[in-house]
């Protein structure tokens, strides 16, 4: 009999409205909800910046926290 296996990924979408935080995902849902993100946005996988195109072939650990947010430029206001 097959395992079920049970993903635990929080999602966090930071935008000009605040932000929205899905928790139980699955590698795969987080892959489609974060490219679902305009194309400007950074991608953090545990604190770690990761390029959107890099984000399939890298392994989400289960319990891990992955936050999507508007690029940052120092120094313009």
């Amino acid at each position: 009999m097959e395992e079920d296996r049970m993903s635990n990924i929080t999602l966090q979408i930071l935008d000009h409205t605040g932000h929205a935080e899905l928790a139980g995902l699955d590698a795969d849902t987080v892959r489609t909800k974060v490219n679902a993100q305009p194309a400007d946005r950074w991608v953090f996988v545990d604190g770690q910046v990761v390029e959107r195109d890099d984000l399939a072939n890298i392994d989400i650990a289960e319990n891990a926290t992955v936050l999507v947010t508007a690029s940052m430029v120092a120094g313009l206001v």
